[in-house]
C-alpha cells in the first residue's frame, strides 16, 4: 500500500467563520484564537501539523477578525513553519469555499484541520504511515459514547477502512463513530469543489459534498483517530478543552507556594513546614518587605526569599513584585502565620482543573476557628463585598461570599492574562484579581476553607474601615469602567 511519505503534506486551516455559536466569547476574538491554557487553539493545531505530521507549509484562510490571526502568527517563523494567508471575502459560501481558495498554494496532498477543534494525546502522527494516497480523501473519525455529539457534528459509516457514507448532523445515528475536522485530501479535490460551485454558486456543504462523491464512486478512507477531542463552539466546550489539557498535565506541572508576610510573623517557619509536608510544591517562597528580619528563619526552614525593594510594602504591590519573577505553572498564595490550613491545598487543586482561579472563602461558619475575629461585622463586610461583586458581574455567573480571602490557587496562564489589569497596591488586590478574571471571561470558583485567623500583623495593617472602603471603591470603579459589551 502507498503511504503518503513521497511528498511532504501541506497544512490547511480554514479560519474564516464568524464563530457565532461561541458568542459572546467571539464577539471581539476569533474563535480559533480562544485561549486554551496560554495558547490560542490555532497555535495548538499548528503544533500538531508541525510536530506530528512534519508539515512545514500551512495555508490559513482568513475572514472574520482575520487580522488578529495574521498579527499573532505573522509568517510563522516564530512557530517553526511557513504560513501563507488567503482572504475569504464570501463567508456565506461556507467551509468548502475556504478550502477551494487554498488551491493557489497547494498542488500536493494536504491535511485540513479546523481551527476550533482541540486535540490532546491524539494519534495524528500515524497519518504519515497511513495509505491516504489511495483515496480522494481520508476522514479521521473517533469513537464516542454520546450520540448527541454525533448529531451536532457528522456521522461516519465505514467498512474495513473504506468510507461508505458521511451524514452531516444526522437525525438517526448509525453507529458510535463521529467524524472530526481532520481530513487528508488529494489535490484533485479542488477540481471537485470547483465543479460543485459551478453547479451551486452560493453555498456548498463540505461533508455533504464528500458524501455525494462517495456515492458517485470516488474512494474515501477512514482513519481511526484516538485521543481526546473537543469541538470548541460555546462556553462549556471551551471550559472542557481547558479541563482536559490541565488534567493531562496536572501531575507534571510545576507548582509554587507564595507565603505572604508583613515581615514580623514569628510562626513563618511553622507555616513553611506544614505546607512542605504536603509534598506537592516544587518551590516555596516567602515574600518579605525589604527591612524584614525573617530572611534567615525562612531559609533555615528550607524556603526561598523574595525580598521586596524599599518602598514596596503593601499587600498588592508586594505580590505583584513576586508574581513577576515566577515561571511555575501553578501558583498558590497563603499567609505566613498559618491562617489557612495546608490540608486545604488539596481542595484548591481538586477544583483547579476546572477553573482558572480557585479562591477560598472564610465566611463558612463551621470552618472558622472558635475565637477567631472573622466574625460578626467583619464576616458580614467581606460577605457583602463578595455578593456585590457577584451582583455587578452577574452575567459571568460567579458566586462569591468573600471578597478578601487571600488563600487561592491559579494558573500561570491566568496571571499572564489578567496582569495588565492589576494596579491595586493594597489589600484590594485580592478582589481585583477576581474581577480581572471575570472581565476576561475566565472561570473563578470559590470553595470553603478552614480559617484560623492567626495573622495579627495583617489584622493590624488591614482590618479597619479604610480597607473596606478601598475594596468598595475598587469594585465600583472596575464595574463603571467595564465596557457595556465585553
Amino acid at each position: 500500500m502507498a503511504s503518503g511519505a513521497e511528498q511532504p503534506l501541506w497544512g490547511l486551516i480554514p479560519a474564516a467563520g464568524k464563530g457565532t455559536r461561541a458568542r459572546p466569547y467571539t464577539e471581539t476574538r476569533h474563535k480559533g484564537m480562544l485561549d486554551v491554557n496560554g495558547k490560542p487553539n490555532i497555535e495548538r493545531i499548528i503544533g500538531i501539523m508541525r510536530d506530528d505530521l512534519q508539515i512545514h507549509d500551512i495555508v490559513i484562510v482568513l475572514g472574520h477578525l482575520g487580522d488578529s490571526i495574521r498579527s499573532y502568527f505573522a509568517d510563522g517563523s516564530r512557530f517553526g513553519v511557513r504560513l501563507h494567508y488567503v482572504e475569504n471575502r464570501e463567508l456565506d459560501k461556507g467551509l468548502a469555499w475556504s478550502i477551494l481558495l487554498a488551491r493557489q498554494y497547494i498542488d500536493t496532498h494536504f491535511c485540513i484541520m479546523l481551527c476550533d477543534e482541540s486535540y490532546l494525546s491524539s494519534n495524528h502522527a500515524q497519518l504519515l504511515q497511513f495509505p491516504y494516497e489511495d483515496a480522494l480523501f481520508t476522514c479521521a473519525g473517533l469513537k464516542v459514547d454520546d450520540e448527541a455529539l454525533i448529531r451536532k457534528n457528522f456521522a461516519l459509516v465505514q467498512h474495513e477502512g473504506w468510507l461508505q457514507q458521511l451524514v452531516e448532523k444526522p437525525a438517526t445515528v448509525p453507529n458510535d463513530i463521529m467524524g472530526s475536522g481532520t481530513f487528508v485530501c488529494s489535490p484533485l479535490l479542488f477540481a471537485r469543489l470547483e465543479e460543485a460551485f459551478a453547479r451551486t454558486p452560493t453555498y456548498v456543504e463540505f461533508v455533504s459534498l464528500l458524501n455525494s462523491l462517495l456515492q458517485a464512486g470516488e474512494r474515501g478512507r477512514f482513519f481511526p483517530l484516538t485521543g481526546t477531542y473537543v469541538n470548541i463552539n460555546d462556553r462549556d466546550s471551551l471550559a472542557l478543552a481547558r479541563y482536559h489539557d490541565r488534567d493531562l498535565r496536572f501531575v507534571s506541572c510545576r507548582k509554587v507556594l507564595l507565603v505572604y508576610a508583613e515581615g514580623d510573623e514569628q510562626g513563618i517557619a511553622f507555616t513553611i513546614e506544614r505546607y512542605r509536608e504536603t509534598g506537592v510544591f516544587d518551590r516555596i517562597l516567602a515574600v518579605l518587605p525589604a527591612d524584614s528580619a525573617l530572611g534567615d528563619r525562612v531559609r533555615q526552614a528550607g524556603a526561598e526569599v523574595i525580598a521586596c525593594p524599599p518602598g514596596c510594602v503593601l499587600y498588592g504591590e508586594k505580590l505583584q513584585h513576586a508574581l513577576q519573577q515566577l515561571g511555575e505553572d501553578i501558583v498558590v498564595i497563603t499567609e505566613a502565620d498559618y491562617s489557612f490550613s495546608s490540608r486545604d491545598v488539596a481542595k484548591l487543586f481538586a477544583y483547579l482543573r476546572d477553573a482558572d482561579m480557585v479562591i477560598g472563602t472564610r465566611t463558612t461558619r463551621q470552618l472558622i476557628e472558635q475565637g477567631s475575629t472573622m466574625r460578626g461585622a467583619v464576616r458580614l463586610a467581606h460577605a457583602a463585598l463578595g455578593k456585590l461583586m457577584e451582583l455587578l458581574w452577574w452575567d459571568r455567573e460567579a458566586r462569591f461570599t468573600d471578597a478578601g480571602c487571600t488563600f487561592r490557587a491559579f494558573w500561570r496562564s491566568t496571571y499572564e492574562t489578567i496582569a495588565p489589569q492589576l494596579a491595586a497596591r493594597g489589600p484590594a488586590f485580592s478582589a481585583e484579581m477576581m474581577i480581572a478574571c471575570l472581565d476576561a471571561r475566565l472561570r473563578v470558583i470559590e470553595i470553603p476553607v478552614n480559617y484560623f485567623n492567626r495573622s495579627a500583623s495583617q489584622i493590624r495593617a488591614y482590618r479597619n474601615p479604610q480597607t473596606f472602603w478601598s475594596f468598595l471603591r475598587l469594585i465600583l470603579r472596575k464595574r463603571l469602567a467595564r465596557p457595556r459589551r465585553s
